[in-house]
């Protein structure tokens, strides 16, 4: 009964090591790439631009020139935290017949900001 019971705690454990290792494995380059570019915020907006780019399998995001931030992959598809001290939270917006990321939405301290991409 003792030996079953070390049998059943030793594959949850593992079950459990390999969950959080897969979360935390650095995403797919070639996925990352398709949010690469920048982004255009409307006339009059708080922020003109916000420029995302892709480093060693880790997305960063880069509003006018704050500097850049590591944006970290959220449960929702397509939704990224920014590390910034704003922890604004990035969507990035698909093209429903190409999937192409073509815009993203950016929703900071209770504000939701638009930005289309520059060359889809």
């Amino acid at each position: 009964m003792k030996y079953a019971f070390n049998m059943i705690l030793a594959v949850c454990l593992l079950a459990i090591s390999i969950s959080a290792n897969a979360q935390t494995a650095p995403a797919d380059t070639a996925n990352l790439k398709a949010y690469a570019g920048s982004y255009t915020f409307a006339s009059g907006s708080p922020i003109q631009k916000f420029t995302v780019t892709s480093e060693k399998g880790e997305l960063y995001g880069e509003a006018d020139t704050y500097g850049k931030n590591k944006l970290v992959k959220q449960a929702k598809a397509d939704t990224y935290q920014s590390t910034s001290s704003y922890g604004s939270i990035i969507t990035f917006v698909r093209d429903a017949a190409t999937k192409a990321v073509t815009s993203l939405t950016m929703a900071v301290q209770g504000t939701e900001l638009t930005a289309k991409k520059d060359n889809p």
